[in-house]
């Protein structure tokens, strides 16, 4: 998770939409 956070917080406010896209996907799946 925490490679999760590292990741969105470089990418910017784009990748974190599409971070929180993929773990809503895998969340609710």
């Amino acid at each position: 998770m925490s490679n999760i956070i590292v990741l969105g917080s470089q990418w910017g406010d784009e990748g974190k939409g599409k971070i929180v896209d993929w773990l809503t996907d895998h969340a609710g799946g």
